[in-house]
């Protein structure tokens, strides 16, 4: 599947990790601290950095600060554990592409590693007249079918790179958090489902994952007639995406703050914080139906 670089200090923790990144068909090279992580990114191709967080002579974050200068093509995740949620905050903000919390290694890790390599694609078909684009706005509606998701957030990265807006981690980011919006809008929004009763992000968007419940829901009022809204608008100063669903909303006050440490080890509520962390405004409506997210492109 892909080429992995774990870093981390600790032997018994880097054999976890390793069995669990195997068992998803990666290829993984251990290295213990940042320093040699840098190295190792120099020396040889790697598609994703796995990392710890306090380690050695370069911590997790001076090394996500680090690979955003040399390495910026190359996405990290962060295995998260209590006492580091400052330094993983940090690190979401300054250019990490996902986090695992380490209680839940076995069930998160692989899924967020599919979730952050799932959104790189590349057409390179189109790639000389989409660069001269000044402006591009989609708007779509959409029924609740997971199934649009993965194409609507391809074709939107595919505009993004191809304006030079983005590029590496940070195309990467903007696409986790597009995926996270849709996936709340459908299901969180118009299916009324909490996480606890559907299959995780990646099932849902990148297997096609369902339920009884998921298809009732599908296929009986009120939800089966709710649309998701995409307006999208990408010009050389900001990407801009709304995405609006016809649920009841929710209270919008519980929403992370991008410094909030206090969810990073609770798998609940994760597409949320990566929503906030990876984006420079997220904006919702009174109601909490619609989301607005805002990423800007001037210094690019």
């Amino acid at each position: 599947m892909a080429k992995v670089l774990l870093v981390e200090d600790s032997p018994t923790q880097a054999v976890e990790i390793r069995m669990l990144l195997e068992e998803g068909a990666h290829t993984v090279k251990h290295v213990g601290n940042g320093r040699q992580a840098i190295k190792a990114l120099g020396q040889e191709s790697l598609d994703l950095v796995v990392t710890g967080l306090e380690m050695p002579e370069m911590n997790g974050l001076e090394l996500v600060e680090a690979m955003k200068v040399d390495f910026p093509h190359i996405p990290a995740v962060l295995v998260t554990a209590q006492g580091s949620e400052e330094l993983a905050s940090k690190a979401l903000q300054t250019g990490a592409a996902g986090y695992v919390p380490k209680h839940h290694l076995q069930t998160m890790l692989n899924d967020t590693v599919i979730d952050v390599l799932g959104v790189i694609r590349t057409d390179a078909s189109f790639s000389n007249l989409i660069s001269t684009l000044q402006k591009n706005q989609f708007v779509f509606d959409l029924p609740s079918d997971a199934e649009l998701i993965s194409p609507l957030v391809g074709l939107m990265m595919q505009v993004i790179a191809g304006m030079e807006l983005l590029s590496g981690s940070e195309l990467v980011r903007i696409g986790v958090a597009i995926e996270h919006a849709m996936v709340n809008a459908m299901y969180r929004g118009n299916l009324e489902l909490g996480p606890s009763v559907t299959p995780r992000h990646r099932a849902l968007v990148y297997d096609g994952a369902t339920s009884n419940l998921i298809q009732q829901r599908q296929s009986s009022e009120p939800y089966q007639k709710r649309r998701v809204y995409v307006d999208a608008t990408v010009t050389r100063d900001e990407i801009r995406i709304s995405i609006r669903d016809e649920g009841k909303g929710f209270d919008t006050s519980s929403v992370p703050k991008p410094s909030d440490q206090k969810n990073l080890n609770d798998e609940t509520g994760q597409g949320l914080v990566l929503m906030a962390s990876f984006t420079d405004e997220m904006i919702f409506n009174d109601q909490g139906n619609e989301v607005t997210l805002v990423k800007r492109c001037s210094a690019n």
